[in-house]
């Protein structure tokens, strides 16, 4: 796998999900050497109550995935992602070969004993699969964003614990939509930090607010999920949260 696979949380069939995507494969979608859609609907043995997957089948799937991608992957076949859901893990890949996609699912799969699936495939020259099951919204990845920002501070010994005053980027167009969102999030608790006027005739803004808050992915997620969905009400773009280490 590359660099660019990253997971996030999600509702399937308003049931809880876990995707792990590659999130880099849509700079290249769709390839059109690649038209067909193949996948794998695994039953999982040990699920959580939960439908998603237990440490105590952790690694059982891993060797599973790591034996499809390993066998199964190359010039004709690409793993773009997978599905963890309702007892299920459903895995996703684009080929250009579509015959014979059960037989070698079946032969990769025969060494894990008590392992039901079934396998298929279908033409999806759009990957539309890929786009609309798998790869995140504009919400879905701004927790994606977040993650990195946590386990930053926590490298450097901060425990995640302490609120502390966090600042929010939001840029914005025109001053007009600037100061409807800053009323917006005003009764959201959120000040002005700074404003700053940017494009080349100065046109654009950029609103830096703040509130305290505790920087854990617990805590944080909703916090950038309220500032975006504001910031995209105004027409503006949420720019990601800074904040000093509390060791």
């Amino acid at each position: 796998m590359n660099d660019g696979w990253d997971f996030y949380a999600a509702r399937v069939d308003d049931q809880p999900a876990s995707i792990f995507v590659d999130l880099g494969a849509c700079r290249e979608a769709p390839v059109d050497a690649l038209p067909w859609m193949a996948y794998i609907r695994l039953q999982m043995n040990h699920p959580r109550p939960d439908g998603l997957s237990s440490s105590e089948e952790f690694d059982a799937l891993a060797s599973i995935e790591e034996a499809l991608e390993k066998d199964l992957c190359g010039d004709a076949l690409r793993y773009v992602g997978r599905n963890t859901s309702n007892g299920c893990r459903d895995f996703y890949f684009y080929t250009a070969v579509p015959e014979a996609w059960e037989t070698q699912v079946s032969r990769v799969l025969s060494v894990f004993d008590g392992y039901r699936f079934e396998a298929g495939t279908r033409e999806d020259a759009d990957w539309s699969t890929y786009f609309n099951v798998l790869f995140p919204g504009p919400l879905e990845r701004q927790t994606i964003a977040n993650r990195p920002v946590c386990d930053a501070l926590a490298q450097h010994g901060d425990r995640l614990v302490d609120a502390r005053e966090i600042d929010h980027w939001i840029g914005f167009a025109d001053p007009a939509s600037a100061d409807a969102y800053v009323q917006d999030v005003a009764a959201l608790g959120f000040q002005v930090r700074e404003t700053v006027r940017g494009g080349a005739d100065g046109s654009e803004v950029f609103v830096r607010v703040w509130r305290r808050d505790v920087p854990s992915n617990q805590h944080i997620d909703p916090v950038t999920l309220a500032l975006s969905e504001a910031a995209s009400r105004h027409g503006g773009s949420y720019d990601g949260w800074e904040c000093g280490v509390v060791a």
